[in-house]
């Protein structure tokens, strides 16, 4: 009996800790589950999106790069695009549910895709004999590289007439390339042909003067020019100088007292008025007796507004007629006397290139004027500086 008992006590006993043991399973499972789902709802996720290449000077915005982010917080370094090759940007996740910091890093290929740029002109006019410098012609520019490499396929003949093309070819250091071809047109040039002049010291006089050409005309000495030798670009001028005018007033107000009554025949002349005039004389009289009267178009003293044709009333205007008059001789003896010179005396022709005109006179300045006179015995403005006026064809 007492056996049985035993046995019957270890029963119960072993039944209670399988109760026991069972029900530290199920909570042990029901704690592990619930952890479990606990931390899959608050583990934190952070994947980035596959690197890409960018052009240069792109707008860079990390939270664009980020695939997918939950139960964390993230920072991150910014991004400058303004120079080739490869960037990084670092993120920095902090997960919410045990405050530790995870390091994630993206790549940015940073790239040059822009070719440069070539300005220029697509037709280009010079006449034979014209200087050329082909890469004056061109403006290159690039987004980012400065150290680019141009090459110049094709030539000009200066001395030839006839079109030539010429082909830029610009090529940036990441290989982008662009070009640009230029049709250059090389003709002979006609004596009525547009003229402009290019800015830049051309010589120096036979004493010793700097000759520059400046604004569109030419400068010897810093005494503006305009004869057979030099020209003026087509484009200058604009009317009679404020000086040769102003200049003129006060001679012609020191002439009636003496009883001459002086006037402007013809003042200030543009480039088309001298060609319309020459081409009349030269229709006239034939091209070389024109010249040695009238100038061609560019190469007149009207158009740089210093010049005047002076007339008296009761006189001839503009004509050898006037040689030796009255009024003649006055404006001889005195124009120096107000700033203006006689341009073209008796007996220098050889230096002037132009026969004696007694009307013409030329405003330079008190100064050089009281020089030029010489005691009447005029010195040309060829002589004094030292230049030729001759054409060149």
């Amino acid at each position: 009996m007492k056996k049985d008992e035993e046995e019957k006590e270890v029963n119960n006993h072993k039944k209670i800790f399988i109760i026991i043991i069972s029900i530290v399973v199920i909570i042990l499972a029901t704690s592990g589950l619930f952890l479990y789902k606990y931390y899959n709802k608050n583990k934190f996720v952070f994947t980035l999106k596959k690197s890409i290449t960018l052009p240069l000077n792109s707008n860079v915005n990390p939270k664009e790069y980020i695939k997918s982010i939950k139960n964390a917080k993230v920072k991150y370094n910014k991004v400058k695009t303004d120079t080739i090759g490869k960037k990084t940007i670092t993120y920095i996740v902090t997960d919410n549910l045990f405050k530790k910091k995870h390091k994630y890093t993206y790549t940015l290929d940073i790239i040059d895709d822009i070719p440069p740029v070539i300005e220029g002109k697509d037709n280009v006019s010079l006449f034979v004999d014209s200087k050329i410098d082909l890469n004056s012609y061109i403006k290159v520019s690039d987004n980012y590289d400065k150290d680019l490499d141009i090459k110049i396929d094709g030539e000009v003949d200066n001395k030839k007439d006839g079109t030539y093309k010429v082909k830029y070819i610009a090529t940036d250091k990441s290989g982008n390339t662009s070009e640009h071809t230029i049709t250059f047109t090389i003709k002979k040039k006609s004596i009525y042909d547009t003229v402009k002049l290019e800015d830049g010291v051309i010589g120096t006089s036979s004493k010793g003067y700097k000759i520059e050409n400046k604004g569109g005309a030419t400068y010897v000495g810093g005494i503006l020019i305009a004869n057979k030798t030099y020209n003026l670009s087509s484009s200058y001028g604009g009317g009679l100088k404020k000086s040769t005018s102003s200049a003129f007033n006060e001679m012609k107000a020191a002439a009636l007292i003496d009883g001459y009554d002086l006037r402007i025949g013809s003042g200030y002349r543009s480039f088309n008025t001298q060609k319309s005039t020459y081409k009349r004389y030269v229709k006239r009289d034939g091209q070389t007796k024109a010249d040695t009267y009238s100038a061609r178009p560019g190469h007149s003293e009207h158009q740089t507004g210093l010049a005047i044709d002076i007339c008296a009333a009761g006189y001839s205007c503009i004509s050898s007629n006037f040689n030796g008059t009255a009024p003649a001789n006055w404006l001889s003896d005195n124009a120096y006397k107000y700033g203006f010179i006689l341009r073209y005396p008796n007996g220098k022709t050889n230096e002037t290139g132009y026969k004696f005109e007694s009307w013409h006179y030329r405003y330079v300045g008190k100064d050089l004027a009281a020089k030029l006179y010489n005691g009447g015995n005029w010195i040309t403005l060829e002589n004094y500086l030292g230049i030729a006026s001759k054409y060149s064809q």
